[in-house]
């Protein structure tokens, strides 16, 4: 698995950039730190960027085995590069399965590598090994835009990116919806 910024790649959705203060740890008395949870929320702070269209660049691409249907697939960790809402994670997913593969091959064919290179189209229109991709590399630093709609998760709004588009030069990062 490659990164682009590997202290800033939050592990799940939810876990969005925090630039709150931290946490103080009580004396646990020689044993390491405490820490006290009992006033903490489980429900987070977390809240759902507005839906629209979003200019990103690819901060993490892993390859990984679909635990919902047991495919090879990618998970593309987006970050925001403009407007408002510069920081933000987004999560988008390309399954390497027989009905997954056209969109895969959208992003191939759309993103916009940083080197200017046309490595990505090459890989869109030959055989290659998704693992060895994800790890070398180099599609990360890459420019999409970001088509964002919003969702109902486990009760709570959730980001859902729905596809993504060449870059628009530009932009100021909100196209909208």
């Amino acid at each position: 698995m490659a990164k682009k910024n590997a202290a800033s790649e939050p592990e799940f959705e939810n876990d969005a950039e925090d630039n709150s203060e931290g946490v103080g740890f009580g004396d646990g008395q020689g044993e390491g730190k405490v820490v006290d949870l009992s006033g903490v929320s489980e429900e987070g702070t977390f809240s759902a960027i507005p839906r629209g269209t979003y200019q990103v660049t690819v901060d993490n691409l892993s390859y990984d085995i679909s635990q919902r249907s047991g495919n090879p697939m990618w998970t593309w960790t987006l970050e925001v590069c403009e407007g408002e809402y510069t920081g933000r994670k987004l999560f988008y997913h390309t399954v390497f399965a027989e009905n997954g593969l056209t969109r895969v091959k959208q992003a191939l064919m759309r993103i916009q590598l940083e080197d200017g290179s046309d490595y990505a189209k090459e890989l869109a229109n030959s055989a290659f090994d998704p693992e060895k991709v994800a790890d070398e590399g180099r599609l990360l630093g890459g420019r999409f835009t970001a088509r964002v709609d919003t969702r109902k998760y486990e009760g709570q709004m959730r980001n859902n990116v729905k596809g993504v588009f060449v870059p628009q030069a530009g932009e100021s990062g909100f196209l909208g919806s």
